[in-house]
């Protein structure tokens, strides 16, 4: 299939404000991924998003 990816590049120079901007992009680029699958129904995103406590602003609060 296709990939779709916002194309994101961070330069890790060792510095605190670079390890916060690859925290936020390592974190936040694959959880758009997670989303999308459990937006899609999947059942092994919506696994995996309860054991690991993704938050899914899409789901109401009693099945998340």
């Amino acid at each position: 299939g296709l990939s779709i990816h916002a194309g994101q590049v961070i330069v890790a120079d060792g510095t605190p404000e670079a390890a916060a901007r690859l925290e936020r992009v390592l974190t936040n680029d694959p959880g758009m991924g997670v989303l999308r699958h459990v937006d899609a129904g999947y059942e092994r995103a919506v696994l995996h998003a309860r054991a690991t406590k993704v938050q899914i602003p899409i789901w109401p609060a009693e099945t998340g």
